[in-house]
């Protein structure tokens, strides 16, 4: 009786701790190995990039229509950047409470709704009949795009081996393709469909419908990937089912992803006995602990650190890249750029990103691993941009800010597959979704501080960007867990 009584408590203890299982699922998925499922089939790599994708779309496509929208509204430079501010207050609330929900409800029925709302609302802008009403529609934006990168990367994250986990930064290669996408439909619509604000400090809105075309574009596209997730069969995470109790689900979706990968395991509940099946109350209750998880002796150092790079990087990403086609045309001393000259610019320096990605995924694997890669990446970002304002010739400019755009997609995607890897599974959802909120609130405050700094010397918003990227490089360097060759847990 002693023994059994024991064993109730032990039960009990563990009923929401789910390591001990987790471990046991790590190995069941790492047997499964990587296959048509992680490769082609329904989700993880085919279509989880999309989140990354669209959010950086986004953002990049109001920067590049900002001047337009500026000029047609006829809205001051020290509040030009509420538009921007507007998104990133929708995704303060978008990435934590969808990374709240995706680790109450699971991570599949989020994964839907998150993207169908930026679909929705990113096309209603188009329509935006005053500065207003814009800056509200992309705040409703914001809301589903914020949700994108804590449940993409967690559902990313949960279904491939621990010996594949560098492909998480991989799979932020598509941060900056969605940049280059934006920057390309707004090089291709803005100039051909916009009058030059430069000329008279006001543009007809008759013959300004580029930015109007630019959004419509990323609208509909964004509604081509909602279609696209709906297509096909989406498994629900085995790790956040076994997390919650839910284990003869987990392992069907086991079975399904080992049919389909050629595979054959023998496996039943009996292999995940440490938790049981939890009521909805009970939800909210591991939840709550889940939250305290994130501060406990052993991991508050870790958790504050993570937070505060995911703040550095955006207020130093956004002071700087949500400005830069206005960097562009004000801080170049030579011959004038034309609009067309502008935004072609603004395309190849986001083109330069794309390999930044690719050679991040390669890094973090050598002995630099995660924390120096992250480390050094954002250093030299800094240096990048500081040189950036040493001249006002506009080759050598774009010259510097390629390197820039290479070290800061490269930094981005290390923090995005870092920041999912060093949390567990059943609070992986609050805590990427916590970092992701922390760096939005900091991101609405980037474009006010931005927008009344340009105005006074755009050169002082550059030197603060840039102190600020290498100030997040030296944080990095202070983080106490290196995830390099270890199972997300």
């Amino acid at each position: 009786m002693a023994v059994e009584k024991v064993k109730d408590v032990l039960t009990e203890a563990n009923e929401f701790d789910p390591n001990a299982d987790i471990n046991k699922l790590n190995e069941v998925i790492s047997e499964i190995g990587m296959g048509t499922y992680q490769w082609v089939s329904d989700y993880p790599l085919t279509f989880n990039w999309q989140g990354d994708l669209s959010d950086n779309m986004w953002l990049q496509i109001l920067a590049t229509i900002l001047p337009q929208v500026q000029a047609e509204f006829n809205v001051l430079d020290s509040i030009s950047g509420l538009g921007t501010s507007s998104v990133y207050i929708g995704m303060i609330f978008g990435s934590l409470g969808w990374g709240i929900i995706s680790d109450m409800i699971g991570r599949r029925p989020a994964f839907f709704i998150t993207l169908a709302i930026g679909a929705v609302f990113g096309t209603a802008a188009t329509f935006s009949p005053n500065f207003t009403g814009y800056c509200i529609l992309l705040g409703l934006m914001g809301l589903g795009v914020g949700g994108n990168l804590p449940i993409d990367g967690s559902l990313f994250l949960e279904f491939i081996p621990k010996e594949r986990q560098n492909l998480l930064m991989l799979m932020s290669l598509f941060w900056p393709i969605g940049a280059v996408i934006g920057a390309l439909f707004g090089w291709w619509l803005i100039p051909t469909y916009s009058c030059d604000p430069t000329s008279s400090g006001y543009c007809d809105p008759v013959t300004n419908r580029g930015w109007r075309y630019t959004l419509a574009a990323m609208g509909l596209l964004t509604f081509a990937m909602l279609l696209s997730r709906f297509l096909f069969k989406l498994q629900e995470s085995p790790k956040w089912l076994i997390a919650v109790g839910r284990k003869e689900e987990a392992i069907e979706v086991l079975k399904y992803l080992a049919k389909l990968n050629g595979k054959e395991i023998n496996i039943t509940v009996n292999d995940f006995p440490d938790i049981k099946l939890e009521t909805k109350a009970e939800a909210f209750n591991r939840f709550t602990k889940s939250l305290k998880e994130l501060f406990t002796k052993s991991t508050v150092v870790q958790t504050i650190l993570v937070w505060l790079v995911w703040m550095l990087i955006s207020i130093a990403y956004v002071m700087f890249y949500g400005f830069l086609p206005k960097f562009l045309e004000t801080v170049n001393t030579g011959d004038p750029l034309t609009l067309g000259e502008t935004y072609r610019n603004f395309f190849i320096q986001t083109l330069a990103g794309i390999p930044g990605s690719v050679a991040g995924t390669y890094l973090i694997e050598t002995r630099l691993g995660r924390k120096g890669t992250m480390a050094w990446g954002a250093i030299g970002t800094g240096i990048s941009l500081f040189l950036f304002t040493t001249t006002g010739n506009s080759w050598w400019q774009l010259f510097f800010n390629c390197i820039a755009s290479f070290l800061s997609n490269l930094v981005y995607g290390v923090i995005y597959a870092y920041t999912p890897e060093v949390f567990k599974t059943g609070h992986r959802g609050t805590g990427v979704g916590m970092a992701s909120c922390l760096g939005r609130v900091v991101g609405v405050a980037a474009p006010f501080l931005s927008g009344y700094l340009i105005s006074i010397n755009p050169r002082i918003a550059l030197y603060l960007s840039a102190a600020l990227f290498a100030t997040m490089g030296f944080v990095a360097f202070f983080l106490p867990v290196e995830t390099k060759g270890k199972a997300a847990l």
